[in-house]
């Protein structure tokens, strides 16, 4: 084993609190570390350690709404945030126009179709978790899902799923049209 290359678990067993700052600094996080970080962070966020479910993914209720949490890559790993804005809705063209035209709008995330479902999702590298990006990346995705699911359901039908996640603690964190850009200079 290269000397140079230190695992954050060899943190976590020395005691030091890796999760008040950044992962890693220009080191190789292993997946599986990656993942057990994540559970670690979610714990001591929400009170909860999630196990994953049937497709691997950390189901996370945050802030009053639902999220889902992947860890994606083999090598220099990332993790994956994100909602489902819409389930049981099938894929169209005019719902695949739709989508670009939200994409366009967005930032730091994207949507997308998959599987009857339509996901927002945004991304952090593993060496850039930490308790407030994970924050921030839970209030970009709501604030993106509030923005534009209801009206991809009013056109398209479907289920608002992340609507109906929505506890009473849930506070819409979103601009007028969520995370999204401004005009072009």
């Amino acid at each position: 084993m290269n000397s140079s290359v230190v695992y954050c678990a060899d943190m976590l067993m020395l005691g030091q609190d890796v999760l008040a700052k950044p992962l890693t600094t220009g080191v190789y996080v292993r997946p599986d570390v990656l993942h057990a970080y994540v559970r670690d962070l979610l714990e001591r966020l929400t009170g909860d350690r999630p196990s994953p479910d049937h497709d691997g993914d950390l189901p996370v209720a945050m802030e009053g709404a639902k999220f889902y949490v992947r860890v994606v890559g083999t090598v220099d790993p990332w993790l994956q945030v994100f909602s489902v804005a819409l389930d049981e809705i099938e894929a169209s063209s005019e719902l695949m126009v739709q989508i670009n035209e939200v994409n366009r709008q967005l930032r730091f995330a994207r949507a997308f179709h998959v599987s009857r479902q339509v996901l927002i999702e945004t991304e952090i590298w593993a060496d850039d978790v930490n308790p407030a990006n994970f924050a921030h990346a839970c209030r970009n995705v709501a604030s993106a899902t509030d923005a534009f699911a209801p009206e991809l359901c009013a056109e398209f039908g479907g289920r608002l799923f992340f609507d109906e996640s929505k506890s009473s603690e849930y506070e819409s964190q979103s601009a007028p049209r969520g995370n999204v850009a401004g005009p072009y200079l």
